[in-house]
């Protein structure tokens, strides 16, 4: 027996009951691991007398100057401003940005964040539209730090991520509003239920009971589903007196489309999204939406994460949330109604 055999790393693993990835992380000093497991491979590594390869260990923690940004759908024109920021925010600190199109689809966002190695990238921003229980899983194992920008769902405290969200839920103040300026028969139009579903959860908890007439789901947060949703609140032999849109694109695509039919915005039907993008400014009429402060929450989420990567940090993960604000233009000021013919 060769007694002289120099210890490795997965004899290490072995003896401490542990992955070779748990080891790597306790000599790095890297988080994703509890301090009672890195106690124990410590005590591990002095009694086997295992010295790190420190040329590799080097390798491990040099960093590649770049974070990957993960977005929904890159024609939807808030993305652009939170693009923007990050990339901004960034540049600040020398890093590139790898900029990654899901669009919107809840494999592609799972199937990145399982490849994430592939990129090359020390971090990633992640902006996700749903939330199954995998992605959390996923973010929860990953190798490298994620921080999220979340517009979708309350998290649970023990996500693995930095986590910059809304204190209110935007909704809310959607419906406030437009209960203030007197409509009574409020519709929603957004996407399906299961993306950004607390927007449509904000609509339902605002009525004493939802009128299921009054909802429509389309295929995605596009101005098609706006446009679409127009032609099916038309249909309806009580048409709604406001409508509530999950973001601003289904916002301009009702307006546009309500227009073509002869209703009129804000007189028969009031419009209001969520964005605040810069297209809801220069409509006809100008269309009224919250503010879910993307350039803000882009800027932190980003500085957390290269935070982390700097620091090699393995502390406590931050939660961080912003002040949405509603910003009432044309399309739901309040006014003197006629009785509609419709």
């Amino acid at each position: 027996m060769d007694t002289k055999r120099k210890v490795t790393i997965e004899d290490v693993a072995k003896r401490a009951g542990v992955g070779i990835a748990t080891v790597s992380r306790a000599i790095n000093n890297s988080g994703g691991i509890s301090a009672k497991t890195k106690a124990r491979i410590m005590q591990v590594i002095e009694e086997m007398g295992f010295v790190p390869n420190t040329s590799a260990q080097s390798l491990k923690v040099r960093h590649t100057n770049q974070i990957a940004l993960a977005v929904p759908d890159i024609r939807n024109a808030f993305i652009p401003e939170v693009a923007w920021s990050v990339e901004q925010t960034a540049k600040q600190h020398n890093y590139r940005v790898v900029q990654i199109n899901t669009l919107g689809n809840v494999r592609a966002e799972l199937e990145m964040i399982r490849d994430i190695k592939k990129l090359h990238v020390d971090g990633l921003v992640i902006l996700p539209l749903a939330y199954p229980k995998t992605l959390m899983d996923l973010v929860n194992r990953s190798s490298i730090p994620i921080s999220i920008i979340n517009y979708g769902k309350k998290l649970e405290a023990n996500v693995k991520a930095d986590i910059v969200s809304l204190a209110r839920q935007e909704g809310l103040l959607v419906m406030e509003h437009l209960r203030k300026i007197g409509r009574t028969r409020i519709a929603y139009a957004g996407a399906p239920k299961d993306i950004i579903e607390e927007r449509y959860f904000a609509y339902q908890r605002s009525l004493p009971q939802v009128d299921v007439s009054l909802v429509y789901f389309g295929e995605d947060f596009s101005f098609y589903t706006g446009r679409n949703a127009a032609d099916y609140f038309c249909s309806l032999k009580n048409m709604p007196d406001a409508v509530y849109a999950g973001n601003d694109m289904i916002a301009i695509g009702l307006v546009n489309r309500f227009k073509e039919l002869g209703i009129r915005v804000p007189e028969d039907i009031a419009v209001v999204g969520i964005d605040n993008n810069l297209l809801t400014t220069i409509t006809t009429p100008k269309i009224s939406s919250v503010s879910i402060m993307g350039e803000e929450v882009a800027r932190l989420a980003t500085e957390l994460l290269l935070k982390r990567i700097q620091e090699n940090s393995s502390a406590p993960y931050e939660r961080v949330q912003f002040e949405p604000r509603l910003i009432v233009r044309e399309s739901s000021v309040a006014v003197t109604r006629s009785t509609s013919p419709f």
